[in-house]
């Protein structure tokens, strides 16, 4: 028979569960953190893809009618109206009802109560006259700027370079 020692047959002291259970909790709220963070850093990621795609087709509009789209006066009432006007028009330019959708407003929107509708445009065009460089005679005036403030730092803004940015760093550049 072989002798086994005491040592070799012992277990797991408390302490030693404890720093082991300690670990697993500090892991498991390091990685809680970061799973929470994905769907926003995700939805801010889709909606400057989408802020670009707008861009491109702003730009293409602008070039083969030689004016930035010259929206009609809608009553406040007509947002419905608005929206409708601004897919229609960028339709032909690869702007499809989609491209029109932050992600992030779009979640939120659905866990609104009430009977809200929710927006089908999601990013507000700048109204600029009928000039052909108009558009970029300003690089400091957003071309489109996001209805809400739903990544945390801002409504985001495309410029007339194709630059993102957010309200927030804008307006510390600026000094405010």
């Amino acid at each position: 028979m072989a002798l086994v020692s005491k040592r070799s047959i012992r277990g797991l002291t408390l302490v030693e569960i404890i720093a082991v259970l300690g670990i697993v909790v500090i892991l498991a709220m390091l990685l809680i953190g970061v799973v929470a963070k994905l769907p926003g850093a995700g939805d801010q990621a889709r909606c400057m893809a989408n802020l670009k795609s707008l861009y491109v087709s702003l730009s293409n509009y602008t070039e083969e009618n030689g004016h930035w789209p010259q929206q009609p006066a809608f009553p406040a009432a007509r947002q419905v109206q608005y929206e409708d006007w601004w897919l229609k028009t960028l339709k032909p330019y690869d702007a499809t009802e989609s491209t029109w959708l932050c992600p992030a407003v779009t979640r939120l929107g659905k866990l609104r109560e009430g009977n809200f509708p929710h927006p089908r445009v999601c990013y507000s065009p700048t109204m600029f006259d009928d000039q052909p460089r108009t558009p970029w005679k300003w690089p400091g005036m957003p071309w489109l700027v996001e209805i809400a403030n739903v990544h945390g730092h801002g409504a985001l803004m495309i410029f007339p370079d194709g630059s993102i940015r957010n309200l927030d760093d804008v307006l510390a550049e600026r000094g405010h």
